[in-house]
């Protein structure tokens, strides 16, 4: 089990270039924004949503975020990073040791897992926080439905941290009401536990800041944003192969369940079920059905397999090596120069970029970059046009931008009153448009951005 989840941290560490992507620019942005203006309430920062209310669910997690940075640069940020998405998976393989699983059973449930874990989890991102957090909410309901004791009451105060950090308390509070619900329809009757359990962890979903906005904001993120046509975390998961660990675990833990399952608590059965359902629904919830998952499955594979005698002295060795090499890989990334993290981002772009714009010229940049060209340039704040904040786009502009960079209907609508343009050096039929249609120069290239400045 420590070799697995020891050669997953070495993978993790190892791609930490990688991992500093729109979301995790975004998060540094608002961050500093709070730092020196303190919490939003009306966005100031791009030119489609200035002036449109901002309610940042996740301002903890970008204070934080951003605080790191302050400390130590943006290698602290993601290696506090690394270790937090870490502990959400090391907590789930004791959740399922502390419930009598094998260390070979949790490893052979892990090997999936690691696979359905890494796309989202790797991402530096507010969503980084909620891990540990959903890996002790879990533990303590699944413990509750085992010996139910006051210790379930500690996910209460767990929650209204996770709801000032990320949006996934919804899944935290849901789990925590699913497990007093179970327990007063296992005994028959209500009980005033049960009933606190069952309703105070949607209080504390809205224990912040922005408690009276919160409402809107969560129907427009999970029902009314149409973030799934813009958002491909945000689609529903189909069958591929990156995917196809997440349908391995959701199909086999099914069948083990039906197999195995009798005499396993109906929490367990009901908290795979629940992140299984929350995996198919979008991309961005397969993370959750992998913790579920190695929490909940190990045991029922115990039921059906002979347990094998364990090498105890070859695991020593092979154990105490595979944390050395972890301890080494963090040492060999924590000395890297802050360009080996940011490499897909040259500053020579945003410097050409706002060379470009002058003092007072509007920047469309696309996803990938906008919110980096805020980060980098703080005086482009209130002229880049749109950021990764989706959710305070309108359905129109969230068409219009559905439009821009596949070239659909009207997209040059979308380019008017803009100078410069920053494109990504893949979308190559993007950039010949740009240069034909508007008309545009190129100004910058680079392996990895392109900036142009319109000429017309």
């Amino acid at each position: 089990m420590v070799i697995v989840l020891g050669a997953f941290a070495i993978v993790l560490v190892l791609a930490l270039r990688k991992d500093l992507v729109i979301d995790g620019w975004m998060a540094l942005v608002s961050g500093r924004w709070i730092a020196h203006h303190g919490l939003p309430t009306h966005d100031a920062l791009t030119v489609w949503t200035h002036g449109r209310r901002w309610v940042d669910q996740q301002w903890l997690a970008q204070i934080s975020l951003y605080g790191l940075w302050r400390l130590g640069g943006v290698k602290l940020a993601l290696l506090i990073h690394a270790l937090l998405v870490m502990s959400g998976l090391v907590g789930a393989a004791l959740i399922a040791r502390s419930h009598g699983a094998t260390p070979r059973s949790v490893t052979w449930v892990a090997i999936p897992v690691l696979i359905a874990y890494y796309p989202v989890a790797s991402v530096m991102r507010p969503q980084t926080f909620a891990f540990p957090l959903f890996a002790a909410t879990l533990w303590l309901v699944l413990a509750d439905a085992r010996h139910p004791s006051r210790r379930v009451f500690l996910t209460l105060p767990l929650l209204v941290l996770w709801a000032n950090l990320h949006g996934s308390v919804l899944l935290g509070a849901a789990l925590v009401s699913l497990g007093a619900l179970v327990q007063m329809v296992a005994r028959r009757r209500p009980s005033l536990r049960g009933l606190a359990l069952l309703l105070a962890p949607w209080a504390c979903v809205f224990a912040s800041p922005y408690a009276l906005h919160l409402p809107a904001y969560y129907e427009k993120i999970l029902v009314g944003g149409n973030l799934k046509e813009f958002v491909t975390e945000w689609a529903p998961t189909t069958l591929s192969a990156t995917t196809a660990a997440v349908y391995l675990l959701i199909l086999g833990g099914l069948w083990l369940i039906g197999r195995a399952g009798r005499g396993v608590p109906a929490m367990d059965q009901l908290a795979f079920v629940f992140a299984a359902v929350l995996a198919f629904d979008a991309v961005r919830n397969t993370a959750w059905i992998g913790l579920v998952a190695l929490a909940v499955l190990p045991q029922l594979l115990d039921r059906l397999r002979t347990p094998a005698v364990e090498p105890r002295q070859l695991n020593r060795i092979l154990s105490v090596t595979i944390v050395c090499l972890v301890v080494i890989s963090v040492v060999g990334v924590a000395v890297k120069p802050v360009s080996w993290f940011t490499n897909g981002f040259p500053p020579a772009a945003a410097r050409a970029a706002t060379n470009a714009a002058g003092p007072k010229g509007r920047v469309f940049a696309v996803n990938d970059y906008a919110d980096w060209l805020l980060w980098s340039r703080p005086e482009l704040t209130g002229r880049v046009a749109v950021d990764a904040r989706f959710e305070l786009l309108s359905t129109a502009q969230v068409k219009r931008l559905v439009r821009f960079e596949p070239m659909a209907g009207n997209w040059l609508r979308a380019t008017r009153g803009y100078r410069v343009f920053v494109v990504s050096r893949d979308s190559k039929a993007l950039l010949r448009a740009l240069v034909r249609r508007l008309p545009a120069r190129v100004v910058f290239r680079s392996p990895q951005v392109m900036v142009l400045r319109r000429t017309g």
